[in-house]
Formats: structure tokens, C-alpha cells, sequence
């Protein structure tokens, strides 16, 4: 838990550069001071004035990176080490190398880096600040170089710039030594809670705080979430939009998380966790999830109408195949009963396979219609008592003919009535589509069985067969629109029997359930509404 330890080496990290600011403040003032004396004298030129211009670039340098912001930490050293390394090269360059006063200049760079906690990047710029210096001295020596100016006041800015840097040598050393003896008092515990120093990425969406017991901002890490002036320092408090939310964000004790409005109006999400000197926070913006969220919400009704597009078109689709269709299947009963006289013995046998081939294409297109009406929420039912023992006979000698020449048996179970209360069109879709799937998926001198009984408050139909048989995983996806068995073995089909079963018991509130094992065969049962006795009595009368 965070204790007085991590406070001291959070502070320290702060006095530090604040003190580091001030040193090249203090140059900043000494370049300007010495820079007007010597125009107040009109003893200076154009060369003057831009080695006056170039002295001052650490200082600028210096107030602008140094601040209690994380926008430029990680170039804060490299910005400060670089200039002061380019002010001491061009300073002793033109002003005599070896025996330039300037050579003190060599040493700020070291130091600054240091006071930074770069123990590489002072030793980087110690050795290049001895290899400027070596270099320049030789090339004096071969002329490349101009020797010592003594002439027009250069001698004399050089040794006051020579000054200044010595005191802001003094300085430096001074604070780094401040720095070490701090560091030292804080104790053992210090290396441990180096975890308090993290640095949240700007522009992450996310805002780490430590805040007092009474409110205020210790420190502050990472994005900023839009709002301004929020500084260590500050009050938690001007955070947020509704003062009476800060509550939230100080558990006495323990862990809380929540939403919270901030003070620019934006939504935050935070965790904030209590420890013996005040809060752990974290805040993090709802902006983009929002966005994400709305923009979810959009492609949703987007597919949502191009759905009901595709279900209008196929709804329509299927209106313009049934009204054909009907006329096939009509002309084909006439030819059957021989209504226009017999049919010729080479033809004697195509209006069965027409009527049969149109009674599968008039399902599939009856499918198509109620997974439409299903899909658009306009599928409307006509409950009424009904006998799914009856309907079930009715199906077998409609599909009779489609058995035999398969070669596949039909057996009927149920002797006795069984009512339910449902649609009595839909009650014959079901049993056509698990039938006809039965026989398709049966070996040649297979059996399907149909039954229905009463169980409860419901009654159920069910279809078996010894056919191929499912996997699980089959089973999971059969029930959708256009899904099929892997255990189909290569008999073709559209995929909406099941789904159309499925859409019709959940209508009537029942439920489909699939035994199935590959090889093994396959049984669907449908729950259905039981029927009111009440209700079937006066059918029975009126039957008699």
C-alpha cells in the first residue's frame, strides 16, 4: 500500500525538475543581462548578437520542456543535452578552443543529464563534450580554426558567458547533490515503489490519479480526457460535472468502480481503490465505446431492414410460384381420374410423378411463405382442436406413393385421438416436413414411424426413422433457416423443413426436440398445446 515513502519520491521526481527549470532560468536571465549591457554599450555586432541568440537556446529549451506535464518527458533530456552541447562546440570554436573560456561549458551537459537520472546519457556527453575539445584544439593548431579574439570586446563577453556558466555549473552540481541526499532519507522502501512513477500514454483514453483524503490531486498521469487546467495540485472536484459525484470516487475503504459525468460533459467509467493516505483513481472515457456502440446499433437496424427486404421479396416470390402451381397439381388430378378419358398406356404413369414432383415443389414453396411471414413477425395462427392422429393418416396416404418408391415403410402408432390446440394447417406442415425428411434420409426397406400421445398438459407427435442419423453438432444447427446435416450424404435439400417445424412450435409455445446419432436414425418430437375437452366434445357430437 502506498505509504509516506511513495509521497517522498513522488515529490522528489517534481523538486527536481522544478529545480532543473530554474538553473536555465537562471541562465535564460544571465544571456539577456549580458546581452543588453553590451548593446547599452553599442560595443556589439551581428556575430555578437547571434552567439548571444545561440547561448540563449538551453535556456528557452530548458523552461519549455521542464514543466510537471508528461507531454515531452521522454525528449525532455535529449532537447536540454543537445543544446548544451551545440552552445559549448560553437562557443569554444570561435573563441579559441584550448584556451577558451567557454571550455566550462562542457560540463552543463553532463550534469544536466544526470539531474535527470540519465546516468548514460552524461556519460555519452562527457565524452563527446572531450572529443569536441580535442578536435577543436587541433584544428587551431592547423588553422582551421581561428586562435584567441582579442580584439572588439569578445575576450571580454566570452569570459562573462564563461561566468555564467560556472555558476550554473555550481548550481547544478548543488541540486544533484539536494537530489542524492533526498533520495537517500526516503529508505528502503523507495526501489519498491517504483510502480508509483507510471506513465499512462497520452491519447489512451485513460487518466491515473492519486488524490488525497481531502480532495486534492497528488498526481496525475495519461490522457487528459478533453478537459483543461487539470494540474497536480488541483481539486478532484473540478473533475466532474456534479460536485456531489465526487463521493463516488473516495471509498472510505476497500474498492469501487462506477460512471461518472465529467466536467466537459463527457461519460467515464472508474475504479478507484482506497489506501491509508487517500485514493488510487482511474478514470476512463466512454466517448468511443458510445460511438462504437451507436454505430453497432445502426448496422443492426440496417440489417435489420435489409432482412425484412429479402423476406418481403421471398414472400412475394413465393405467392407468384403458388398460383401455377396449383394449376399443375389440378390438371394432373383431372388426368388421374381420367376425367378427359383414360390415358394412353406410355403416359399412364406421368400425372402421378407430376402431381407427386408438384406436391414437393408446393411444400418448398409453403416453406418459403412461413419462414417469410415467421421472419417479418406476420405469421398469424387459427387454433382449433385437432386430431394428430387423423392428420397423421391424412399425411401417410398423401406421401404413399413417394414411400413406395423409395422402397421405404410407413407405420402409424397411434390408435386412439389425440387433440391439440392449434393451427390445423400448421399441424400438417409439420407432419409433411419431418415425414417427408424421414423418408428422404431412410435406406431402401427402412420404417418410419409417426405417433402421437398426451403427456400433461400437452400432447406430442413425433417422427422416427432407422435412416443416417446426426451429430450433435448437426443437431445444433439443423433447426436454422438453410443449415443441413453433414450427414446428409449428398441427397439434396434446401434446409427449411426443421426450421420451418421450429418456427411453428415455438409459435403454438411448444418446443422440438431432436434424438439423433449418426448411423443410428433420427426422432423429432413436437410438444403442442393440449386441447380444451370442453372444445372437442360438440366435434365429436356433430361427427355422429
Amino acid at each position: 500500500m502506498p505509504n509516506k515513502s511513495l509521497r517522498d519520491v513522488n515529490g522528489l521526481a517534481m523538486m527536481a525538475r522544478k529545480r532543473l527549470q530554474f538553473v536555465h532560468l537562471v541562465w535564460l536571465a544571465l544571456v539577456v543581462i549580458l546581452g543588453l549591457s553590451t548593446l547599452l554599450r553599442a560595443d556589439i555586432d551581428s556575430l555578437m548578437m547571434a552567439g548571444f541568440a545561440l547561448a540563449a537556446i538551453p535556456g528557452v529549451t530548458g523552461v519549455l520542456v521542464l514543466n510537471q506535464t508528461d507531454r515531452w518527458v521522454d525528449l525532455t533530456g535529449p532537447f536540454l543535452v543537445i543544446s548544451w552541447c551545440l552552445l559549448a562546440v560553437m562557443g569554444v570554436a570561435a573563441t579559441g578552443a584550448a584556451l577558451s573560456p567557454l571550455t566550462i561549458l562542457f560540463t552543463i551537459a553532463p550534469l544536466v543529464a544526470l539531474n535527470l537520472g540519465d546516468a548514460r546519457m552524461a556519460a555519452e556527453s562527457a565524452v563527446f563534450g572531450a572529443v569536441a575539445y580535442v578536435a577543436a584544439t587541433l584544428m587551431v593548431r592547423v588553422g582551421w580554426l581561428p586562435p584567441v579574439v582579442t580584439e572588439g570586446g569578445y575576450q571580454l563577453v566570452a569570459m562573462l558567458m564563461a561566468f555564467a556558466g560556472l555558476v550554473v555549473t555550481g548550481l547544478l552540481a548543488w541540486i544533484y547533490l539536494q537530489k542524492q541526499e533526498a533520495t537517500a532519507t526516503t529508505g528502503a522502501e523507495a526501489p519498491d515503489l517504483a510502480v508509483s512513477d507510471l506513465r499512462v500514454p497520452e491519447e489512451s483514453g485513460l487518466m491515473l490519479l492519486d488524490v488525497s483524503q481531502y480532495g486534492r490531486i497528488r498526481t496525475i498521469s495519461g490522457d487528459m480526457l478533453g478537459l483543461s487546467g487539470i494540474r497536480a495540485g488541483g481539486l478532484l472536484s473540478s473533475l466532474l460535472q456534479d460536485d456531489s459525484e465526487q463521493g463516488l470516487l473516495q471509498p472510505a475503504n476497500g474498492r469501487t468502480h462506477g460512471d461518472v459525468t465529467l466536467k466537459n460533459g463527457r461519460e467515464a467509467t472508474f475504479v478507484a481503490e482506497a489506501h491509508e493516505n487517500g485514493t488510487f483513481l482511474v478514470l476512463r472515457d466512454l466517448t468511443e465505446s458510445h460511438a462504437k456502440a451507436t454505430e453497432t446499433k445502426a448496422a443492426l437496424q440496417e440489417a435489420e431492414e435489409r432482412l425484412r427486404g429479402r423476406t418481403a421479396f421471398f414472400a412475394s416470390l413465393g405467392h407468384d410460384l403458388k398460383t401455377p402451381l396449383n394449376a399443375i397439381l389440378g390438371y394432373a388430378d383431372m388426368m388421374r381420374a381420367g376425367i378427359r378419358g383414360p390415358m394412353p398406356e406410355a403416359y399412364k404413369d406421368y400425372p402421378e410423378i407430376i402431381h407427386e414432383s408438384g406436391q414437393d415443389l408446393l411444400l418448398l414453396v409453403e416453406d418459403i411463405l412461413d419462414l417469410a411471414k415467421a421472419e417479418a413477425d406476420r405469421q398469424r395462427l387459427e387454433p382449433e382442436p385437432v386430431d394428430l392422429t387423423a392428420s397423421a393418416m391424412s399425411i401417410m396416404r398423401q406421401l404413399e406413393n413417394q414411400a413406395d418408391r423409395m422402397g421405404v415403410k410407413m407405420k402409424l402408432k397411434a390408435s386412439d385421438e389425440v387433440w391439440a390446440e392449434a393451427d390445423p394447417r400448421a399441424v400438417r406442415q409439420i407432419w409433411q416436413n419431418l415425414v417427408s425428411n424421414a423418408l428422404k434420409y431412410s435406406e431402401r426397406d427402412g420404417t418410419v414411424t409417426l405417433d402421437a400421445r398426451d403427456e400433461g398438459n400437452a400432447v406430442v407427435l413425433s417422427v422416427a426413422d432407422k435412416g443416417a442419423g446426426m451429430s450433435a453438432e448437426d443437431v445444433r444447427r439443423v433447426m436454422e433457416p438453410f443449415a443441413q446435416g453433414s450427414n446428409s450424404k449428398g441427397k439434396q435439400g434446401t434446409g427449411l423443413g426443421l426450421a420451418v417445424v421450429h418456427s411453428f412450435a415455438q409459435l403454438h409455445g411448444g418446443l422440438v426436440t431432436i434424438d439423433s446419432k449418426p448411423g443410428k436414425g433420427t426422432k423429432v418430437e413436437v410438444s403442442l398445446p393440449r386441447a380444451n375437452p370442453a372444445d372437442i366434445q360438440p366435434l365429436e357430437d356433430a361427427a355422429e
